[in-house]
């Protein structure tokens, strides 16, 4: 069998394997139900949240985002985040998962070396030993693997340092719990790229280079030692829920590192540079980085090289590279002091979604890049219970599907869920302050009112 075939065929078995265990949220949040009069389903069937969405702009922005995002919050010129509150299945669909560029979208028209006939991946470096450039074809024969992990934005929860901690101070977008995803990546392993190279026992740091988006300064370095760790697990990824990747998530190929931050799955990658020193750029000094009193500069290397205009100067804090554990609730937050309410946010500023009184079963979602042990809730204080955990769990870096059962009175209540890993790391009440908004794992607490 051909390699290509081999592929198409693994892939189809994983995702029919996969389709038989779809769940959706049963008895919650059946969003297409939503009314600015707050249409409900009975107490033992699907409930339904209260909306009053802003209106419509009358001339849309002019698209800078490829796919059709009507399935997405907007929450900034080049940022999508998923709907976490209409979630329903345990891989993300492709027009639900979030959007994070820091420029437009770069498509083969408007750069054609991305076609997948044009496009050319350099690895070098004084730490290779045999230099190559591959092109989309050399990359495809080579041995691949599928995957099942979760990618997250550094900032998702970052409304959180602002509707709960109440700091003022924190900056970036408000992306509520959406921000993150589940998909099935195919991607040739960096073993394989590093057996093809020939890695020097020098090797210090790979620096994975975009070299095509915005303004050419997109990319991240990652220590070797960490990549030696796990080089199976991360790779270089062209596949993403058995298509070819679209333009908004870095086709033709973009790197992949599950349970690190998003910034670090360099999209539209073109060149890996793998040196005996450290690499500075954008998204690990002035960006992706941890600025804080809690928080001490790293410090660069005499020989560390620097990219697109970084100097040591800009080093202020320490990169966001593990994300944490994390849990949600199927449900919007209410926004109150964040100082932006997304342009086709679900709610108002201050409104609270409202369900019908009666039983039902709430659902949520839980990841870790060390997978997860449990995941408990609380309702209006009164203690915190295990809830249960759906079937299937695909894996390390996926994250699971979680509910359990309330009866809601008339009133306002508050529900807070909490997760835990497998390492026995448990989300905390509270995160220290850092000035980006970087990786807020604190408990959620959603307002909800029952009528």
């Amino acid at each position: 069998m051909s390699e290509k075939r081999l592929i198409d065929e693994q892939d189809r078995v994983a995702r029919d394997a996969l389709g038989a265990n779809r769940l959706g949220r049963r008895d919650f949040l059946n969003v297409a139900a939503w009314t600015a009069a707050g249409v409900a389903g009975a107490a033992t069937g699907s409930a339904a949240l209260a909306q009053n969405a802003p209106a419509a702009p009358a001339t849309p922005p002019k698209r800078i985002i490829v796919k059709d995002d009507s399935q997405l919050i907007n929450i900034g010129a080049t940022v999508r985040t998923g709907p976490w509150h209409r979630f329903d299945s345990l891989v993300t669909p492709i027009e639900q998962f979030y959007v994070r560029n820091h420029y437009p979208t770069p498509t083969i028209d408007s750069h054609p070396q991305l076609r997948a006939e044009n496009w050319r991946l350099r690895i070098h470096g004084d730490s290779v030993e045999r230099p190559v450039t591959l092109s989309y074809e050399d990359l495809l024969r080579l041995p691949s693997r599928t995957i099942f992990a979760t990618m997250e934005c550094h900032g998702n929860a970052r409304t959180l340092f602002w509707e709960q901690q109440k700091m003022k101070d924190v900056a970036g977008g408000n992306w509520g719990m959406g921000a993150v995803g589940l998909a099935e990546w195919r991607y040739v392993p960096m073993s394989e790229i590093f057996d093809l190279v020939g890695l020097r026992s020098n090797a210090l740091e790979v620096l994975f280079w975009s070299g095509v988006d915005g303004a050419g300064d997109i990319g991240r370095p990652m220590p070797v030692r960490d990549i030696l760790e796990r080089p199976n697990d991360i790779g270089l990824a062209f596949r993403m829920n058995g298509q070819d990747l679209g333009p908004d998530h870095g086709f033709p190929v973009r790197v992949m590192v599950p349970g690190w931050g998003g910034a670090a799955s360099t999209k539209w990658v073109t060149e890996i540079k793998i040196s005996p020193n450290r690499f500075w750029v954008r998204l690990n000094t002035r960006g992706e980085v941890y600025i804080g009193p809690d928080y001490a500069a790293e410090t660069p290397g005499p020989n560390d090289e620097f990219r697109s205009g970084i100097t040591a100067k800009d080093i202020r804090g320490t990169p966001v590279r593990w994300m944490n554990v994390k849990s949600t609730l199927t449900v919007p937050l209410v926004l109150r002091d964040s100082p932006s309410l997304p342009a086709n946010y679900p709610l108002q500023k201050g409104q609270l979604p409202t369900v019908t009184v009666g039983q039902r079963t709430m659902t949520g979602y839980a990841w870790a890049p060390q997978g997860i042990r449990r995941v408990e809730y609380q309702i209006n204080g009164g203690g915190w219970t295990q809830a249960r955990i759906v079937e299937p769990n695909l894996g390390r870096y996926t994250w699971v599907r979680f509910e359990f059962p309330w009866l809601a009175a008339r009133g306002v209540h508050t529900i807070e869920t909490r997760a835990t890993d497998r390492a026995g790391n448990t989300q905390p009440a509270a995160v220290p302050f850092n000035e980006l908004g970087m990786a807020n794992n604190a408990i959620p607490r959603f307002e909800i009112q029952a009528v």
